[in-house]
């Protein structure tokens, strides 16, 4: 099966050296996500994709065809690359209308093919009514869906967004991004997509590549960076508030648990199927995501023999809403471990950051919220070790 993007790129930045090396098949998905802060190489890497700009070595297909070999000399022009880029910027021209920016990219087509295909774009882009309207006469959720268009009117092998809707409103980036979803489910055209918005990576990529500093962290299927990083570096850009530092104490190879002390607590965790266990009293770190904790009332769950859960009365330390959910900071009421003194673990307010929905949060307001407890699953629970 024809792979649908190999990226192998090294090029000098006044900071870093940006090294990337990067796949996507068709088994894998489609949209392919290059996550991390500003000023990380994410940009650069699809430059560099576009033929904007050439890496100082490397090696790039798409669909299959070498668009770059810098061993073979072989740098194939931009125009001919096949590929539709979307900036930040957008780019439009100011003295052209909807309809000719869109076609700008059309040159080598007939007038009526040409026309037929600005046509289709202005519907599915939901651009009805607007084709005679400029730049300056649209909002900036228009100007995007007109941008877009214009880098899907040549038909390219693939789609490079950087950003798009970086500059706009909450509600309109919600609509855009169910708009590309629905977009690229029926073009089937590959995407690389470049955010710092983490649940803009979520929703969108089938694969996400973790930068920092021109490096990639972390790169593989969308749950399994989220979920299980490789590193306290990922975790952190992941947005994982509880990252604890520990060691194993034993293990259950049977059931594959692990029982792991902290500085906050002792909890077990269930190692994946095909990972190795840690062993005794090796150095581990939790990593665990607040919307995996379940915070109830007191005595309210038991758990099953076979699969124990991890169970501890807390006190609610702060709260912060957020509309839909509630982020909670919660301080465990059991001591902590004697191997782990006071001033061992981060020196923040709370033990635990958490979330819950608003209709949990109603409900435990409901219950007076004064004996609670969290219950967290061994399953939900990642070691990096």
């Amino acid at each position: 099966m024809t792979t649908l993007l190999e990226i192998t790129a090294r090029k000098q930045l006044k900071s870093f050296l940006l090294e990337v090396e990067l796949s996507l098949s068709p088994e894998e998905g489609q949209v392919l996500v290059l996550f991390g802060p500003s000023g990380s190489g994410k940009s650069m890497t699809i430059k560099c994709l576009a033929g904007i700009t050439d890496p100082d070595a490397g090696f790039m297909s798409i669909g299959g065809r070498t668009v770059y070999d810098s061993r073979n000399g072989l740098n194939v022009p931009l125009r001919q690359r096949r590929v539709g880029y979307l900036p930040q910027s957008y780019s439009l021209f100011p003295h052209l209308t909807v309809t000719e920016n869109i076609a700008f990219g059309l040159f080598d087509r007939d007038k009526s093919q040409a026309a037929r295909r600005v046509t289709e774009l202005v519907g599915q882009m939901q651009l009805t009514g607007l084709e005679k309207r400029y730049p300056r006469q649209l909002s900036g959720g228009q100007q995007q869906r007109v941008a877009l268009a214009r880098a899907l009117a040549p038909g390219p092998a693939i789609l490079l967004l950087d950003e798009p809707f970086s500059a706009l409103d909450a509600a309109i980036r919600a609509e855009l991004r169910q708009n590309l979803i629905l977009l690229n489910q029926s073009l089937s055209v590959p995407v690389v997509f470049i955010t710092h918005d983490l649940e803009e990576a979520y929703m969108l990529g089938h694969r996400l590549a973790v930068y920092d500093q021109g490096k990639v962290l972390q790169y593989g299927p969308r749950e399994e960076v989220f979920y299980r990083p490789a590193t306290k570096a990922v975790a952190r850009l992941m947005g994982i508030p509880n990252v604890w530092d520990g060691r194993s104490l034993e293990t259950d190879p049977d059931r594959r648990l692990v029982l792991v002390r902290t500085a906050r607590c002792d909890l077990w965790v269930q190692i994946p199927p095909g990972q190795p266990l840690p062993g005794p009293g090796q150095p581990v770190t939790i990593c665990l995501r607040p919307e995996r904790i379940n915070l109830q009332p007191a005595g309210q769950f038991e758990a099953p023999a076979d699969n124990p859960a991890n169970r501890w009365p807390v006190r609610l330390a702060g709260e912060i809403a957020r509309g839909s959910r509630y982020t909670l900071y919660a301080n465990f009421l059991t001591a902590g471990s004697p191997d782990f003194p006071a001033g061992s673990g981060p020196q923040t307010a709370h033990d635990l950051e958490l979330e819950v929905t608003a209709q949990n949060y109603d409900e435990l307001k409901e219950t007076g919220r004064q004996d609670l407890e969290v219950v967290i699953k061994p399953a939900a629970v990642h070691l990096i070790f």
